[in-house]
């Protein structure tokens, strides 16, 4: 879709799949997130062992992987502040799809109804054909007899 908001078209239960995913990668960025939180936690605790045991290089080392975990927590961050307003504004356009009257029209069975009701094409021109020649007789009657009266 081109629009990760667009839902027109969609059938409550397309939709439904379609939320589904958006729910799916919400909770997988979240999961990245912690992890990317726990890396962060563990670099930062080895920079500071490293920094107590006086092994410069090493904290050094572990500050520069500190910084590369906390960069990609905050692109994490970011991610799944997306993630949650997709999520809660799909939400929100799903219940309005769940509380829309579904318009489906089985082509067959409408034709049905009317045949039922008008009857099929073959018998409405019988119909049509039968009440023109009565309208012509009636006409023709009341020619005729004027035409006896004078």
């Amino acid at each position: 879709m081109q629009d990760d908001f667009d839902l027109e078209g969609l059938s409550p239960a397309e939709a439904s799949a379609y939320v589904a995913q958006f729910i799916i990668t919400q909770k997988q960025v979240a999961r990245d997130r912690a992890a990317a939180e726990e890396a962060l936690e563990l670099w930062k605790k080895r920079a500071r062992l490293a920094a107590d045991r006086d092994e410069m290089e090493l904290g050094r080392e572990s500050l520069a992987r500190a910084e590369e975990a906390h960069a990609g927590l905050v692109r994490l961050k970011n991610d799944e502040r997306e993630m949650n307003f997709k999520v809660a504004e799909l939400k929100r356009r799903l219940v309005k799809i769940r509380q829309e009257p579904q318009f489906t029209v089985n082509a067959g069975a409408l034709l049905e109804q009317l045949e039922g009701i008008v009857g099929t094409e073959q018998e409405t021109t019988n119909a049509l054909a039968d009440a023109e020649a009565e309208v012509a007789l009636e006409a023709l009657k009341r020619k005729m007899e004027a035409e006896s009266e004078d």
